[in-house]
């Protein structure tokens, strides 16, 4: 019974082993640049009200490189400007509802640019209220 033992317990190394060197041996071949992205920017609408178009920009990168970020019309004026250089960012934004149609954000850091386009349409809803008259 003592020979059974050690023998599954020199088959249970063995494989430990072998599934050890297989997992270091194919983590070594991943390059770094494909494990995390230097750079990710996530930016979303998340609102309006009568007054305002509410936007979340959210930015995180691996180190703490300067960017810029800006806001610009359908014609390209830039509406918003602001610098950052922090790991992590983080900001509500709100722009006041113009008669604009398209708003352009734009995110430039050192290895080159991120964009994202919202479209705006205004849609008027009209309420009817119907009641029977007596």
């Amino acid at each position: 019974m003592k020979v059974k033992v050690v023998k599954n317990l020199l088959a249970f190394v063995l494989l430990a082993v072998v599934f050890s060197f297989v997992t270091v041996s194919a983590s070594a071949e991943v390059p770094e640049t494909q494990i995390e992205k230097p750079v990710s920017v996530e930016i979303r609408y998340t609102g309006s009200s009568s007054d305002f178009l509410d936007f979340t920009v959210a930015v995180r990168q691996t180190g703490d490189q300067k960017m810029v970020l800006r806001i610009k019309d359908e014609n390209g004026q830039e509406l918003y400007r602001e610098n950052i250089g922090k790991r992590d960012f983080t900001k509500f934004i709100r722009v006041f509802r113009n008669d604009y149609s398209r708003l352009q954000f734009v995110v430039d850091t050192q290895d080159g640019q991120y964009k994202k386009s919202f479209k705006i349409q205004s849609e008027i809803l009209e309420n009817v209220k119907v009641t029977e008259d007596n």
